[in-house]
């Protein structure tokens, strides 16, 4: 196979104003189909999926919602240079009735802590071999998704304090009624804790990720939940106060020492939200391309591959990936190429592929209602 040169697919990618179109095409001519029988280590895949990333960073996009131009900066500082995954050593100092505090300076306020249903038990899938029949069971928090509260906001000045202390307290009563996450850091970065980290919060929803050996369905039970009190913005504009950066970065400290939390499972709800009705990723688009990882003393994990896109076939569309930049773009692009690769192995189309995938992902997912339904029937009685 003859193979086009670099220059010329750059060209004519940047002349595709499509996102998603642009994405697809840069798969289809560096991430070529391979006969299932030819003998020689296929390698292409990979160095075509270098190759994708290099162009995915051209300097600017057109969004399908209009004709302004939507800037894309290049990948910087954490996502070149991992962080190497070092488990912090935080310890509990003190614990009163009202507040916790850490080694690290965190301080927990849980005056506002309303218990929900116990977390008890919670399935997971092996990554190498998927068995919907067969699930490891496990009961201690996995990781730890971050979310945004998409409340109303005022300016961040000293003359809106009234305005915002009062915007905090109605965002706390709302979250503590819908036990929503376990934890808030409002816009002056107090950290309150919401629903224990025993219990299980409605913060997740349907969603999919995945570590180096464990796949992970609807993160309610197995993920905690940490909200800021803020709300999304597109592209690089910055959607936490250097307050609440601080206090996610000593939380996240003190969570990953308490439960082993690899930073590979610190990811964003936009990374593992997903829309089982019409298979697509970004069913929330909350943190989808601006999360301060490397702020917060993480690896950028945008560039991690969708595990929802390699391990269960779902797709996207313009609408996400309009939401999110050119971080995420590498995790769509991964997991795209991860997904043609394993499809090439079995010596079938992508097409297929995909769809054996979805009905592993559709059988999970009707074992989950079937236990949870059973369970409401066992506390009925």
């Amino acid at each position: 196979m003859r193979l086009i040169p670099r220059s010329v697919i750059e060209y004519k990618a940047t002349t595709i104003h499509d996102p998603v179109e642009r994405l697809r095409y840069l798969q289809r001519t560096v991430v070529p189909r391979h006969s299932a029988t030819s003998a020689r280590p296929n390698r292409l895949p990979w160095i075509g999926l270098a190759l994708l990333l290099l162009c995915l960073l051209l300097p600017s996009y057109k969004s399908l919602r209009g004709n302004a131009s939507v800037q894309v900066r290049p990948i910087v500082g954490s996502a070149a240079t991992p962080t190497p995954d070092v488990i912090p050593n935080v310890w509990l100092v003190e614990q009163t009735h009202d507040f916790e505090t850490y080694s690290n300076g965190l301080r927990i306020d849980d005056r506002y802590v309303t218990p929900n249903q116990k977390r008890i038990f919670y399935p997971v899938y092996q990554r190498g071999a998927i068995d919907p029949r067969q699930p490891e069971w496990r009961s201690e928090p996995a990781g730890i998704v971050y979310h945004t509260t998409e409340s109303d906001q005022a300016r961040f000045t000293a003359d809106q304090n009234a305005k915002l202390k009062r915007i905090a307290k109605g965002v706390l009563a709302v979250v503590r009624q819908n036990h929503s996450y376990h934890f808030l850091i409002d816009r002056f970065g107090q950290v309150f804790r919401i629903v224990p980290e025993a219990d299980v919060a409605n913060h997740a929803g349907y969603s999919v990720w995945a570590d180096e050996k464990s796949i992970y369905v609807n993160l309610n039970s197995s993920f905690l939940g940490v909200a800021f009190e803020t709300q999304t913005q597109l592209g690089d504009m910055p959607s936490a106060t250097p307050a609440q950066v601080h206090s996610a970065r000593v939380l996240t400290e003190m969570l990953r020492a308490k439960y082993h939390i690899p930073q590979s499972n610190c990811v964003t709800h936009a990374q593992v939200s997903v829309n089982p009705d019409n298979m697509l990723v970004g069913y929330h688009t909350d943190w989808a391309g601006n999360f301060p990882f490397h702020d917060i003393g993480l690896s950028d994990n945008y560039a991690l591959p969708m595990a929802s896109i390699y391990a269960f076939g779902f797709e996207y569309d313009p609408a996400f990936v309009h939401a999110t930049g050119v971080r995420l773009w590498q995790g769509l692009a991964l997991a795209e190429g991860e997904m043609q690769v394993k499809a090439t192995a079995r010596g079938m189309p992508v097409s297929r592929y995909r769809a054996i995938l979805q009905k592993k992902y559709k059988e999970i997912l009707a074992a989950l209602k079937a236990e949870a339904g059973a369970a409401e029937n066992h506390d009925a009685t």
